[in-house]
């Protein structure tokens, strides 16, 4: 028999509400405040003669963004703050720090205003508690609304200097009404219930009245506003936190909260006064990803779903063998039609009937979502039966998988002060490293090490113990889960009930802050970010870890919520060639921290992050920017550094194509080897040969080229230190999050020196870029956003080489009439030198302006100028026995110069011209001889003046 229910009965959901509801918010009589009237003119009726609004400096005002007084807006008739925006790219807000009083301890503090929602589209409108170690949006609203009250209360953690309240306005369009802004400071037992559009009610508390911290706190929720906390009236429970989310609200509805803290003996300790608050009459559906689950219960199956916002009409259940959990039904048989976007049904073993594989289809016979049935057993994420006889094969010879397990035995041998991470990532990280090595040998020890690091990381975490404070509070948070979820998996086999049991409790804790954790870099609607990865990735893998076990449910409310972040994130932070704007090194970071989360949920059977994980060409772009050279240089993009690690060398595995796996695999063993970790050991292509790359398929031998981003990367051979990398960028495009000013920007490397470097975040250090400047800017708003308006004119690969052209127009980016570009890159031996780099650079504008064309090589590099060869200027630089020799052709009117390293081509002017040739090479440089627009070298021309129509001989 089979039963239909829904996965939270006590949670409704409205497809494609709109937030014109109403977030009323009913504030309680306040008790025992310490001080009131903490923010400066709150009330906004004091204006400076010159406009600027008294009491509120920090503006973020950008583009279309405005911040007004108007007088008779507020709603008593007085004036009121008016946001305005007219291009959701820009950006509305003002702010101001609220002091911290006393910050050797907790301080909480009840935020209030009134808001109003004017012809407000997009994400809305809202304030942004930050700075004071846990951010807080408050009062989201859009639409078109009338006066209503937003309220939260929020702790400044132990060291915070001041609560910053920033009112702001993007990724939006109209106007937001706030008037009356206050901040309170709160002594007693209190609890803040701040009510999210989506319906989640994101709770806050603090027992200010209590000496010693409690053990474990309840929450209970009742539609009484007089109620005593009961066993009927419990929704949560959680140990030692401050924080929790209620995701079961329904719309519309009238909620009193109260907070119980417990003692270790579980006897209640005292309880907070109520706080009573209103959802919105219809709930906000975010979701834009279809998710499916199936989950063996041990007597049947549990499948669960949740479907994009706005899906219509009914949806129908299948299932039948593995093939159907990819797409294929022919076979399938039909399980049932169920309505609403969101629900589940539990199928006994009988009706299972030993199926393995499911799919939902839309009314229109269309395949939504798919899953794969998996168990609850541990470990589930990323190890396996197969894995463990490979590795354990492996390491008993030489070769990259002992030398990697060798590697992680030598690290945990050393303990805590081999993994310099901050308090809590630290012990993680071991706890990591130590459940993998007791995976593979079975040895207690290191289970028992891992448990260990486990309690320890909750001990001295210092964001969810209340004990530091800091902007980046979920990054360092979300750091440490990851690592968590993975030790907690792989050692559990090995742990006692006990341990298993305090282990979940550290879990709890991290969970509680990740779920009502807030930052505008992974809440507003672009999932470009880093800070999508890392923090919506970390917590997707630690509640695949845990999800039914001990206080654990199966999370089918949060986890399809996380999927469809990351989802959102693979889909518009990659492009199909892997690239990301901001560079290798965020890359690294966001998905070496996100990527066990989205490999996990694969592992659970769930298909909705296959295919996105699989799109984008990460091993090729690496394969492309990354040299064999011993200081790890490579090519930069975005705020990427020039040398540093292999990003995600071991899950690049997990995705990389299968013609392109034993090439990827041969660049591995040279460029990671056994520095791989974890996931070099586990995702190992083990029975796989290596394949030299310049014998491998044309995709990884040809030029990597990207007109989506704007990005084009360049490589003429994989063999040693002497390989040439060429990097260019046009910033085609732009999204929230870490960008460099690329337009234009060139990335060479090759004989063993980094000939043409970027600045990474050292911006105001002009000297590190490589790239034409205007007055001295990078780009002409390099002191405000990067632009993102690139276009690509054309681009191709060259015949039988790495080489390319591309034709580029960056306007838009400098802001000047005419910024054109063409380059072509012949990676082909000519002339004695390893490559030839062609540029033709032209620039042109209403106004005078000085134009620098600028290259940057590493430091230590000997830079000498003004040969004239066959009437062109020459430059050349060197470093040990390599070369770049470079010509400016027609080099009248232009001024060559070093400064702090950098070479300049200098003109002046309403039009600026650069015609410049690149060669390097080892040993000596070529000779060359110029006519006009034309160099030539060894028989080999290049008209500058016609670029786009070089087309050289196949290498």
């Amino acid at each position: 028999m089979s039963s239909s229910v829904p996965p939270r009965p006590t949670r409704i959901a409205i497809a494609g509400a709109a937030m014109a509801g109403a977030l009323a918010v009913c504030v309680p009589t306040l008790p025992a405040y310490a001080a009131t009237g903490l923010v400066v003119n709150g009330d906004f009726e004091q204006v400076s003669t010159d406009g600027s609004i008294v009491g509120w400096p920090q503006s973020e005002n950008r583009g279309t963004g405005r911040a007004t007084v108007v007088d008779g807006a507020g709603p008593d008739g007085s004036r009121a703050l008016a946001l305005d925006l007219g291009d959701p790219g820009d950006k509305a807000a003002v702010g101001q720090d609220i002091a911290v009083a006393d910050n050797t301890r907790f301080q909480a503090y009840r935020i209030t205003f009134d808001e109003r929602a004017v012809g407000l589209s997009g994400y809305g409108g809202d304030l942004w508690a930050r700075g004071f170690g846990h951010d807080a949006v408050v009062g989201r609203i859009s639409g078109d609304t009338g006066w209503r009250k937003a309220s939260a209360v929020v702790l400044a953690r132990p060291g915070a200097k001041a609560v910053n309240l920033l009112l702001a306005l993007e990724q939006s369009t109209g106007r937001m009404l706030i008037d009356n802004v206050r901040v309170e400071r709160i002594e007693g037992n209190e609890v803040g219930a701040n009510v999210q559009p989506t319906g989640a009610v994101q709770l806050t508390w603090h027992f200010a009245a209590l000496e010693n911290a409690p053990a474990a706190y309840e929450v209970h929720r009742s539609t009484r506003a007089d109620f005593t906390p009961g066993t009927k009236t419990l929704i949560d429970s959680v140990p030692n936190a401050w924080t929790a989310e209620d995701a079961s609200a329904r719309p519309g509805t009238a909620y009193t909260y109260k907070v119980v803290a417990l003692a270790a003996d579980g006897s209640r300790l005292a309880t907070t006064s109520p706080e009573t608050v209103r959802t919105p009459a219809a709930f906000l559906d975010e979701q834009q990803t279809d998710v499916l689950t199936a989950t063996d219960t041990g007597r049947g199956a549990r499948l669960a779903w949740r479907l994009k916002a706005g899906t219509k009409g009914d949806v129908t259940l299948y299932a039948g063998g593995p093939e159907v959990a990819d797409g294929k039904l022919r076979q399938a048989r039909r399980v049932g039609t169920h309505d609403g976007i969101r629900g589940g049904i539990t199928l006994s073993d009988g009706h299972l009937k030993e199926a393995t594989g499911f799919a939902l289809t839309g009314r229109d016979g269309k395949v939504l979502a798919t899953a794969r049935l998996a168990d609850l057993q541990h470990p589930r994420m990323g190890v396996t039966p197969d894995k463990l006889t490979n590795i354990r094969a492996a390491i008993q010879q030489s070769g990259t998988p002992k030398s990697t397990y060798d590697s992680l035995v030598n690290r945990v041998a050393k303990g805590l002060p081999a993994y310099n991470y901050r308090p809590g990532e630290a012990q993680a990280s071991l706890a990591h490293d130590a459940a993998l090595l007791h995976q593979v040998s079975q040895d207690p020890a290191y289970a028992q090490t891992a448990y260990d690091a486990v309690i320890e990381s909750g001990r001295t975490m210092p964001f969810i113990n209340g004990t530091a404070y800091a902007g980046a509070a979920p990054l360092e948070t979300a750091n440490a889960a990851v690592n968590l979820a993975t030790a907690y998996d792989w050692a559990y086999p090995a742990w006692t009930d006990e341990q298993r049991t305090e282990a979940q409790k550290v879990l709890q804790r991290v969970a509680a802050y990740l779920e009502v954790s807030y930052h505008p870099n992974f809440d507003l609607p672009a999932k470009q970010s880093n800070w999508t990865a890392v923090v919506r990735g970390a917590e997707l893998a630690l509640r695949l870890a845990v999800r039914g076990d001990g206080p654990f449910d199966l999370q089918e409310y949060r986890i399809p919520v996380l999927l469809d972040a990351m989802g959102r994130h693979l889909d518009t932070a990659y492009s199909d060639q892997g690239w990301d704007q901001e560079g290798i090194d965020y890359f690294g970071y966001g998905l070496g921290v996100g990527g066990p989360g989205i490999t996990g949920s694969i592992d659970a059977g769930i298909g909705a992050l296959k295919a996105k994980w699989q799109r984008p060409a990460f091993a090729n772009l690496v394969l492309h920017s990354a040299s064999a050279q011993a200081d790890n240089a490579r090519l930069q993009w975005g705020v990427g550094t020039p040398n540093g690690q292999v990003p995600i060398p071991g899950l690049i595995f997990t995705q990389v194509p299968a013609d392109q796996r034993a090439a990827w695999l041969w660049q591995y063993e040279r460029t990671v080897g056994g520095s791989g970790g974890t996931y070099g050991l586990l995702n190992y292509p083990y029975g796989v040969a290596p394949q030299d790359p310049d014998e491998a398929p044309t995709a990884v031998r040809e030029a990597l080229l990207d007109d989506h981003g704007g990005s084009y990367l360049f490589r003429n051979r994989y063999q040693d230190k002497d390989d040439v990398l060429v990097g260019a960028q046009n910033r085609n495009d732009s999204h929230i999050g870490w960008g460099g000013f690329d337009t234009f920007a060139l990335s060479l490397i090759g004989q063993d020196v980094t000939w043409a470097r970027g600045p990474a975040k050292d911006y105001a250090k002009r000297e590190l870029f490589s790239k034409p400047l205007i007055d001295g800017f990078p780009e002409k708003r390099s002191t405000d956003s990067v632009a993102g308006k690139g276009r690509t004119l054309e681009s191709r690969a060259y015949e039988g080489q790495g080489g390319g052209f591309v034709s580029l127009d960056g306007h838009l980016n400098y802001e000047v009439t005419q910024a054109r570009r063409d380059l072509a890159v012949d990676l082909r031996p000519v002339g004695g030198a390893d490559a030839v780099i062609a540029v033709h650079d032209s620039f042109a504008d209403a106004t005078t302006h000085q134009y620098t064309w600028q290259l940057a090589p590493e430091s230590g590099t000997a830079i000498t100028f003004g040969v004239t060869e066959s009437g062109a200027q020459t430059f050349l630089f060197q470093k040990g026995d390599g070369y770049l020799k470079g010509w400016v052709l027609a080099p009248d009117g232009a001024q060559l110069s070093v400064d702090k390293g950098a070479f300049k081509v200098t003109r002046n002017g309403t039009t600026a011209d650069f015609k410049i040739v690149l060669a390097v090479g080892k040993g000596t440089p070529p000779v060359a001889t110029a006519d006009g627009d034309v160099l030539t070298i060894d028989g080999t021309s290049y008209n500058l003046a016609d670029l786009v129509s070089h087309r050289p001989a196949e290498g």
